[in-house]
C-alpha cells in the first residue's frame, strides 16, 4: 500500500512517496502509518532551462497518522539549484527509455492485427469464391434462377432513402447528444 504523488514543473514528471507503512506484525491492526512532511526538490538546470528535477523525501520528518484523529502536519519543502551539462534537447531521454509498453507487446500487437485481417480475408473470398461460381454456373446452363445474396441488393445499394433529411438529423451528434443529455437528466 505505496501512495505517491504526482507532480509537473516545466513539464517534468515529479514522483514521491507521501508516507511510509511500518509493518511491525502480521496483523494490520499493528501496523504503523506515517506521513512525509519534508521534500526537497533537486533542480538540475543548464544556463537558463530545467532539465531535471527529483524529489527525494527527508526521512526523519515524519507524523504519526495512525490514529483516526486530528493531526496538526507542516509540510516543508527546500529546493536546491545544481547546474549540470545536459542539454536542453536530451532532457526528456530519461522517461522516454522507460517505457511503459515493452516493444514484444507492440510486436505482438500487430501480429495479432494482421493475423485477424487474414482470417476475415480468408472468410470473404471463400464467400464471394461460392457466389461466383454459382453465378457463372447459372450462366452456362442459360436457366434463369431468382437472383440471391449481394447480386439482389446491389441496385439499391446507392438509392437514396425516403425521408434523407429526417434520416441524417437522427442519425447526426445533434439527436445522439440530444438523446444523452435526456438520459442523463433522468
Amino acid at each position: 500500500m505505496d501512495y505517491y504523488f504526482q507532480m509537473y514543473y516545466d513539464d517534468l514528471p515529479i514522483w514521491g512517496f507521501i508516507g511510509k507503512v511500518d509493518k511491525e506484525g502480521k496483523d494490520p491492526r499493528d501496523y504503523k502509518y506515517y506521513l512525509f512532511e519534508y521534500i526537497h526538490f533537486n533542480v538540475l538546470y543548464n544556463k537558463d532551462r530545467v532539465i531535471e528535477i527529483n524529489a527525494p523525501i527527508d526521512p526523519d520528518y515524519l507524523v504519526d497518522i495512525t490514529e483516526d484523529e486530528e493531526v496538526n502536519a507542516v509540510f516543508k519543502y527546500d529546493v536546491k539549484w545544481e547546474e549540470t551539462s545536459t542539454p536542453f534537447e536530451k532532457r526528456t531521454d530519461k522517461y522516454s527509455q522507460s517505457s511503459s509498453v515493452p516493444h514484444h507487446q507492440e510486436i505482438l500487437s500487430c501480429v495479432m492485427v494482421l493475423l485477424l485481417i487474414g482470417l476475415l480475408a480468408t472468410v470473404l473470398m471463400r464467400v464471394l469464391r461460392n457466389d461466383f461460381l454459382k453465378y457463372a454456373y447459372d450462366e452456362e446452363s442459360g436457366e434463369n434462377l431468382v437472383e440471391t445474396g449481394w447480386k439482389y441488393i446491389h441496385g439499391d445499394v446507392f438509392r437514396y432513402p425516403r425521408f434523407k433529411s429526417l434520416l441524417a438529423a437522427a442519425l447526426g451528434s445533434g439527436a445522439q447528444l440530444f438523446t444523452l443529455i435526456q438520459y442523463s437528466s433522468l
